[in-house]
């Protein structure tokens, strides 16, 4: 049964293609999705994509959910022809792959352009779709592109192993960047007719997202110094653990910060140690071991909270470091609706889990329906295609063409 998917969001008349496992190219769709495009999610009929089988298969809920899944083998010949078929309808194809795969598979930027002129084409890689080959051809996954892309090393304690940040910013930054370039190869195609192809490195992604880091070295020959949980340039900058156990984080920077810090922590502005307009306090520094020794006496008297509500009170820029116990309750999250439900596609359960985001005043996103089971839209989406029965229930006796009643799996 076809259920029509409602007309919303600022993306409503387009059509999304999305062939990848895990996070980046799912992300990646489903932000087209949350706005209101037709995503397509086409998934192996031979192997259960690993986000449905993770930890109890969250990943697939929250980030599958508007989407339609076809599962169907599109290296068979048949196969092949109906992926080529439905690229035709399509406006955006977003893929996840080692480097190359696709035009090794016959579906190079070419040839679908054949079939589709205006297609937008994201292909997401670790190490892109040229280069030297041997690092095109190399798997990967987020903790790879983080270690190759130099941002690895930052994080983890001085003295320590360096390790990942998470939860995976290799991933959501390379979904990021193919949404938001997809969006603009589609702006620019009103003008041209044209579709694009975006090569979409994840190591590449990165490093560009280190701020003055990259430069400083090339330029100065300065390279980054690990600074684990607290700065290395600033005073009262990190975190501190309050009376209560419960950890705060606190940036003591620029002059208003300064000017309203100072008599909170009982200390003299406008002197010899803190003069008139300091913007901040260098690390190891006289003034440095008098402001974190003020600083160490005033959360030791206050729970986490209570020194959050002082220092906000202020204007001094701090927040307790949340789990999600703490943000279910908390009256911003509730008062913004971060958290929400929606019923899962087969109607059996409802799903906790994140609003869409960002929030949209004229033409907001929504959830619409829950994340499909396996192949649960095969027959929709032929149908449109116009695929005969016959191929169907060929593709079908060899499993090139698969339904199951898959949701999650009930072990840790």
């Amino acid at each position: 049964m076809v259920r029509a998917k409602p007309d919303f969001g600022l993306l409503s008349d387009y059509r999304v293609v999305m062939m990848g496992q895990s996070v980046a190219a799912p992300f990646a769709g489903e932000l087209f999705a949350e706005h209101g495009a037709d995503v397509i999610w086409i998934e192996n009929p031979h192997s259960v994509d690993s986000s449905r089988v993770a930890r109890r298969s969250g990943a697939w809920q929250q980030d599958r959910r508007n989407m339609r899944s076809l599962s169907l083998d599109y290296l068979c010949e048949e196969g092949h022809e109906i992926l080529l078929s439905l690229i035709a309808t399509t406006d955006v194809l977003i893929e996840a792959s080692v480097g190359g795969r696709f035009a090794r598979l016959g579906l190079s930027d070419e040839v679908l352009w054949e079939r589709n002129p205006g297609l937008v084409i994201a292909h997401i890689s670790g190490f892109g779709q040229t280069g030297e080959d041997n690092y095109v051809r190399r798997a990967s996954y987020d903790p790879i592109a983080q270690a190759f892309g130099c941002a690895m090393r930052m994080n983890g304690l001085p003295g320590q192993p360096s390790a990942p940040a998470m939860p995976f910013p290799a991933d959501y930054t390379a979904a990021f960047y193919a949404f938001g370039m997809s969006v603009a190869a589609l702006l620019k195609r009103v003008e041209t007719g044209r579709g694009e192809s975006l090569d979409i490195a994840q190591f590449e992604a990165m490093i560009r997202t280190q701020a003055n880091y990259p430069t400083d070295f090339l330029r100065y020959g300065l390279d980054y110094v690990k600074e684990g949980s607290h700065s290395r340039i600033c005073a009262v900058y990190g975190t501190y653990t309050c009376a209560d156990g419960e950890e705060i984080y606190v940036l003591a920077l620029g002059s208003g910060v300064m000017r309203r810090l100072l008599p909170l922590l009982g200390l003299p502005g406008d002197s010899e140690l803190f003069p008139s307009g300091l913007s901040y306090v260098p690390v190891d520094t006289d003034a440095a071991a008098v402001l974190e020794s003020a600083f160490a006496t005033f959360i030791s008297t206050r729970t986490a909270q209570e020194a959050e509500d002082e220092l906000a009170g202020q204007g001094i820029p701090c927040s307790q470091l949340m789990d999600y116990a703490h943000a279910v309750d908390n009256p911003q999250y509730r008062a913004r609706g971060v958290f929400t439900e929606w019923t899962a596609s087969d109607g059996s359960t409802t799903v906790p889990g994140i609003k869409v985001v960002p929030e949209v005043a004229n033409r907001p996103g929504r959830i619409w329906r829950g994340a499909p089971t396996i192949g649960m839209d095969n027959d929709d989406i032929l149908d449109e295609l116009g695929v005969p029965a016959t191929i169907r229930e060929r593709l079908s006796s060899t499993r090139a063409l698969a339904r199951s009643p898959y949701f999650e799996t009930t072990s840790d």
